[in-house]
């Protein structure tokens, strides 16, 4: 986008700047976003209690959402405390104008009563239906699943799916994060996943349900729509450790959340674990780097491979039947056995472990199948393919040896669902992951751009044709070499 886009905040003010259209703009802020808001009531609160709530009229509340859509039209939306039914009917009647194309991605915090005490307005069981069915997504808490939709609480997962049932297209239950686990459950068309986050001691903060909403509401507007939750999670989890790390807000009472910038400290990275599914074991650590990594179809291009002296080897073989494919697996196991090559076997698990393989390497629709207990019981190590959050933090919940990021630029040989992550990209997931995981850079990388992909810390890089199209292998494999070499360089 060539302006900076924009995210409104339909919601209460917070005289005391720890929830409501504050904590949301400020949310917009670290996002990148330019925060517009639409206040629909006027409370006067602080850090230990509300004392008063002065609702704006309905036609102020109209006319603040004309002014913003004349000039100031929004990427997403977060809606809060709406204050009374009629400002409600506003919204809605907004809400059902706005056009099929380009329309904001819409998020519902559906509020009741401020985390200081007091309550914000309760709305009939008719407006909460039709809010429930007009946006994208819905972010109840746990109270707010009990109160609001006498749903159990105890069962995100049966929860999600009735309001599901209900007409919301999306949900985010939001769960503790102190003192209890920080377990959030996501339910959408597309998938349903628990976000596992580690426990904070505290009793969690004051505008932390506020930052959650406009955390996804924004993300949504920068990554994928599986990736949103799990940044919005990551954001309020970032500032809930801040609050139990000693770093305390202002006022006596309950301490707002801190709003710390776009999350990208691996402590913040929950595991994402798929509906059904538990985590999965941790897997051995890799015995040395991954250096130079090749992708190969067959068996003699992995003993080639090891006559070349690459670090790592990847058999990726497919449409073999089933006696072709054993015999190129335990092929490449007898060429790389007593080599400092080590061989992974693209997603045929069950293969790997009967010949011996070093490693098994799995994309993520392989890792929704792959008995990851077997395959950690057989000593083997795991690689991991992940394009985004949501499948990093899918990733993360597995522990493997090694976790691959790409593509970094486009490449003609497979059908790719993620545009490319380009340099600066990666380095964030450098920065993010690259302290715990060993990493490799994988998609359209060749000697004139892998000391730029180097430079980012990410410690190796993986090809499938810059060796095995040269017309001179082991020249190639030299001048990668020595292109990783000035990108490691140039990182120091």
């Amino acid at each position: 986008m060539s302006q900076m886009p924009v995210a409104w905040t339909i919601a209460g003010s917070d005289s005391g700047g720890g929830a409501g259209i504050q904590a949301d703009i400020r949310t917009f802020h670290d996002f990148a976003l330019h925060g517009a808001s639409v206040v629909t009531c006027v409370t006067a609160q602080n850090t230990t209690a509300l004392t008063d709530n002065h609702v704006i009229p309905a036609t102020t509340v109209a006319a603040q959402l004309q002014a913003l859509q004349d000039d100031l039209p929004p990427a997403a939306i977060k809606i809060g405390a709406l204050g009374s039914n009629q400002n409600a009917a506003v919204v809605l009647d907004f809400l059902d104008a706005l056009p099929g194309d380009n329309r904001p991605f819409v998020v519902w915090d559906p509020v009741r009563v401020a985390s200081v005490g007091g309550t914000l307005g309760v709305l009939p069981d008719d407006t909460i239906g039709a809010l429930v069915r007009h946006v994208d997504a819905v972010t109840p808490n746990a109270e707010e699943l009990a109160d609001t939709w006498n749903l159990d609480p105890k069962d995100p997962a049966r929860a999600a799916r009735l309001l599901r049932d209900r007409g919301a297209k999306r949900v985010y239950v939001t769960g503790g994060h102190g003192d209890t686990p920080g377990l959030d459950y996501w339910e959408s068309p597309a998938r349903s996943f628990s976000i596992r986050g580690d426990a904070l001691p505290g009793q969690g903060a004051h505008g932390g349900g506020c930052g959650l909403s406009s955390a996804l509401a924004a993300a949504t507007v920068h990554e994928d729509e599986d990736s949103a939750p799990v940044l919005a999670h990551m954001y309020v989890h970032q500032g809930l450790r801040a609050l139990a790390g000693g770093r305390g807000g202002p006022g006596a009472g309950r301490p707002p959340l801190r709003h710390l910038g776009w999350p990208g400290d691996i402590a913040d990275l929950p595991r994402v674990v798929d509906a059904g599914k538990t985590a999965g074991p941790a897997f051995p650590p890799l015995s040395h780097p991954i250096g130079l990594y090749a992708v190969v179809d067959s068996a003699d291009w992995v003993r080639r491979c090891v006559e070349l002296g690459l670090d790592t080897v990847q058999l990726r073989v497919k449409d073999l039947p089933a006696p072709a494919l054993r015999r190129a697996i335990e092929q490449s196991v007898v060429a790389t056995a007593g080599s400092n090559t080590r061989l992974f076997v693209n997603d045929f698990w069950r293969e790997a472990i009967d010949a011996g393989a070093y490693g098994v390497h799995l994309g993520q629709e392989d890792l929704t199948d792959a008995d990851l207990p077997a395959i950690a019981g057989a000593g083997i190590r795991l690689g991991v393919s992940t394009h985004s959050y949501y499948e990093i933090a899918r990733a993360h919940a597995v522990a493997p040896s090694y976790v691959a990021i790409g593509p970094i630029y486009a490449t003609a040989t497979k059908p790719m669902k993620f545009a490319p992550q380009g340099v600066p990209r990666l380095k964030r997931w450098v920065d993010l992951l690259g302290d715990r995981y060993p990493l490799t850079a994988i998609g359209g990388v060749d000697v004139e751009r892998a000391p730029g992909v180097m430079a980012t810390g990410v410690g190796s890089i993986a090809v499938v044709r810059a060796i095995t199209e040269s017309a001179d292998p082991a020249r190639a494999v030299a001048d990668l070499r020595a292109a990783m070499q000035r990108g490691h360089a140039r990182m120091h």
